[in-house]
């Protein structure tokens, strides 16, 4: 699974409200393979974007249609008579018009975290990691006052989502509005991969398996001598 999924730049400018910009983003993240066909319980949308009633997320459902967001909204019926789980055809991302968000994001942010978060990510500087809009540019894009871009930003600057870059100018000055994305030290790290495996001899791994006969003789050395000195009497 890659470490980041895409969103259309004009995400920010759909007029979506803070739990539909959540949901959006939680079914683009399951989008693989250029594959805009989700499949994904609604159950499960509402924990990952924080939302306590499905009821709500079917409302959002419906918006996200109206909105162009999702174009079309599937329900396949199970062999025991059952409804199955959702399919949802979303709104193609062209091969141009796109920035990259971090996987990790989601669920973490408060709504004007995330929104300045996403602008961000979209202004980045391909293949830098640098942003470099003015306070009252990003004012303006995200329609908030000035004075709460700067506590905003200064929030992510402090959870480690983004942190400050110190661009040196052509008068010898340091500019303070240059900002990268970055990852807070106090996310879980990767789990161990279900390929390997710990054994008495050493580590399993599907892909690139190993044999330490060394190794192995030696623990069968030690534990037939210890079976040996148990039946002799040795062992009290």
């Amino acid at each position: 699974m890659q470490a980041y999924f895409k969103l259309r730049n004009d995400i920010l400018d759909c007029g979506l409200t803070p739990n539909e910009l959540k949901v959006a983003m939680c079914l683009y993240s399951c989008v693989f393979k250029s594959c805009y066909i989700v499949k994904i319980k609604q159950k499960t949308i509402a924990e990952k974007c924080g939302i306590k009633k499905l009821e709500t997320v079917a409302n959002i459902i419906c918006s996200l249609q109206r909105k162009g967001i999702i174009q079309s909204v599937s329900r396949r019926q199970k062999a025991n008579g059952l409804l199955g789980t959702y399919i949802y055809r979303l709104k193609t991302i062209p091969s141009k018009g796109y920035f990259k968000v971090k996987r990790y994001i989601l669920g973490k942010l408060s709504n004007v975290q995330l929104r300045m978060y996403l602008f961000i990510c979209r202004c980045l500087i391909p293949k830098k990691n640098d942003m470099w809009n003015s306070f009252n540019d990003i004012a303006r894009a995200l329609q908030i006052g000035r004075s709460k871009v700067i506590s905003t930003i200064n929030e992510l600057v402090k959870l480690g989502f983004i942190r400050k870059l110190r661009i040196l100018k052509s008068d010898g000055s340091y500019s303070d509005n240059h900002y990268s994305i970055s990852e807070p030290d106090y996310l879980p790290k990767k789990e161990e991969s279900p390929k390997q495996a710990i054994t008495p001899f050493g580590t399993f791994n599907k892909s690139n398996y190993s044999f330490n006969y060394k190794r192995c003789v030696a623990i069968c050395q030690v534990r037939f001598n210890s079976l040996l000195d148990f039946f002799s009497g040795g062992v009290p």
